[in-house]
This record gives structure tokens, C-alpha cells and sequence, in this order.
């Protein structure tokens, strides 16, 4: 006889699906505004190739029917839609070449640029923000606690530039840009934008925990009050930091479009900053989708692990 469940599996599983349903739904909203949207705000774009003389009013008319605008608005969602299920993204207007293939070749770039800077946020996040939590009335956690709001309130585009001009004056080498030194420096400007909110929240939740009975029972039973009982503190944290992190790492995509134009480097930011400018539709349509959809499962992922760490937040979910 196979076992049945017990209520905390079940409770699991009922966040867990409310989730999935709450996150495709919320793929479905974006990737139909989007759709709508660039249609609305961007027009044709075989008018566009028309009126920049890179068209023919032949091949405009060609181009139109191949992409389907000849058909009512309606009908284009359902084949976008139907193109979209079976993978299909289309074809560039301006290279005539698949939007998977072109995407694909920016795709590591940016990965590597992303994760890059997400290790860095963290570890600076991290540091500040048990810092400021763990030396809260000392010169030392101010001072850990200026650096996140300070961290948080710089512009992206300000840290690039400003950390780009260093480099200059110092004569530093941007070089390759999936070799070191040319992946350092726009790492480092997405992972100081992206430390400051994850060192106060970090402060944050180390300071509820810190302040909380039972590690003040364990202070009383003599647990000695350095790294060991910091660790102790850490793990009721991460919850919302998970869930911050989430939010972190789908900026980072936003991220990347103004760092990877500021440090002229390859990848999905400075496509999609090239393909608005082009007026190259399929493939803009395609990077907003692809950043809704990386948007969404980012935050399925950071709520299932949040889950994982604080199982009150089965009932509460």
C-alpha cells in the first residue's frame, strides 16, 4: 500500500503548484504586453526599412506578409503566440538570420557578466551587511551600513562610468571580453549596484535574528558570541535575502544593457540597445520576452528555496 502524504508534503505541494500557476501567468501578462506593445509604439518595421532606404516598396510589402503584419492584430497574437510555444523567435530584419542563432552567440556573454557580477554583490552584500548587523554601535558597522546606501543609491550608469575613468587614468587593460580583465571592471559596477540592497536587507534580518529568544537563551547558556554564533543567526536571515537575490539577479539583466554599452562589450544589453536603435523588431521582441521569462522563473526558484529554508512559510504561502 503506497504511503499517503502527511500534511506538510501536501502544504508543499500546494505552494509549490500556486506558484508555478502565479509565475506562468505572470510570463503570459508579459510576453503579451510586450507583443502588444512594440506592435503599438514601434509600428511597421517594414516601414521602418522603407523609410531608412534599406527596402524596396517590394520587398516592404514582402517583408510585411512574411512577418504576418498584413492580418489583424488578433490573428498575429495567436501565430506570435503559436510561433512562441514551438520555440520559434523569427528572423532578423537586418541579417536574415534566426533570432535564436543571434541571441545565442550574445547569450554567453552576458551570463558570464551577470554571474560575475551576482558573486560580487553578494560577497559585498554579505560582508556589509553582517557587519553592520554584527558591530551595529561601532565605527566599523556604520560605516558597513553607509557603504550599502551608498551602494543603493548609485546609478549604474554613474558606477560604469566612474569605474571606467578609473580605469583609464590607472592605465588598466580592459582586454578580451570573456578573458579577466575585461570582465572584471563591468562585474564590479553591477555587483557594487546590486550589494547595497542585499547588505541591508542581510543587516536587517541578522538584526531580528541576533535580537531574537533563542540566541538570546544561547547567549545566556554560554555560547561563546563570535563566528559560531553568528552562523546560528544566519540561516533565519536568508529567506528574504533569497528572495532579494531573485530580484537582484533579474535586474542584473537590465543591468547589463547599460553596463555592456558603457564598456562597449558583447552581449544580450548591448543587442538589445542595437536592435531598438535598428528598429529590428523580431529581435527586440525576443530579449524583452527572454528578460520577462528569466524575471519569472528567478522568482519561482528564490520563493521554492525560501520555502525550503522557513517551512512557516508553507502555511503562509
Amino acid at each position: 500500500m503506497v504511503p499517503l502524504p502527511n500534511r506538510s508534503h501536501l502544504q508543499l505541494l500546494t505552494v509549490i503548484g500556486r506558484r508555478l500557476i502565479e509565475g506562468l501567468f505572470t510570463a503570459w501578462a508579459a510576453v503579451t504586453l510586450t507583443f502588444f506593445a512594440l506592435r503599438i509604439a514601434g509600428g511597421d518595421p517594414a516601414d521602418n526599412l522603407l523609410a531608412q532606404g534599406l527596402a524596396s516598396a517590394e520587398q516592404a510589402q514582402a517583408l510585411r506578409q512574411q512577418l504576418g503584419l498584413d492580418h489583424p492584430l488578433g490573428i498575429q497574437y495567436l501565430e506570435f503566440m503559436r510561433n512562441l510555444t514551438r520555440g520559434d523567435l523569427g528572423i532578423s530584419l537586418y541579417t536574415a538570420r534566426p533570432v535564436g542563432r543571434v541571441i545565442g552567440e550574445q547569450l554567453p556573454y552576458t551570463i558570464a557578466l551577470a554571474l560575475s557580477g551576482l558573486m560580487i554583490a553578494l560577497a559585498l552584500g554579505f560582508v556589509f551587511g553582517a557587519l553592520a548587523a554584527w558591530r551595529e554601535r561601532t565605527a566599523e558597522g556604520r560605516f558597513a551600513a553607509a557603504m550599502s546606501d551608498l551602494a543603493t543609491a548609485l546609478p549604474v550608469a554613474f558606477t560604469g562610468i566612474l569605474i571606467l575613468y578609473l580605469a583609464l587614468m590607472l592605465s588598466l587593460a580592459i582586454g578580451r571580453p570573456m578573458a579577466a580583465p575585461g570582465l572584471l571592471l563591468p562585474a564590479i559596477v553591477l555587483g557594487i549596484t546590486s550589494s547595497g540592497p542585499i547588505g541591508r536587507v542581510v543587516q536587517a534580518g541578522l538584526r531580528e535574528s541576533l535580537n531574537s529568544e533563542y540566541i538570546l537563551a544561547a547567549r545566556a547558556r554560554g555560547l561563546p558570541g563570535g563566528a559560531r554564533l553568528l552562523w546560528h543567526a544566519v540561516r533565519p536571515a536568508l529567506s528574504p535575502v533569497i528572495s532579494l537575490i531573485a530580484l537582484e539577479a533579474a535586474y542584473l539583466f537590465s543591468g547589463t544593457v547599460v553596463t555592456e554599452t558603457v564598456f562597449s562589450r558583447p552581449g544580450l544589453g548591448r543587442l538589445l540597445v542595437k536592435s531598438i536603435l535598428e528598429a529590428d523588431f523580431p529581435i527586440a521582441q525576443a530579449l524583452v520576452v527572454l528578460a520577462a521569462l528569466f524575471y519569472t522563473t528567478s522568482h519561482i526558484l528564490a520563493d521554492l528555496a525560501a520555502i525550503m529554508l522557513d517551512p512557516r512559510q508553507r502555511r503562509a504561502g
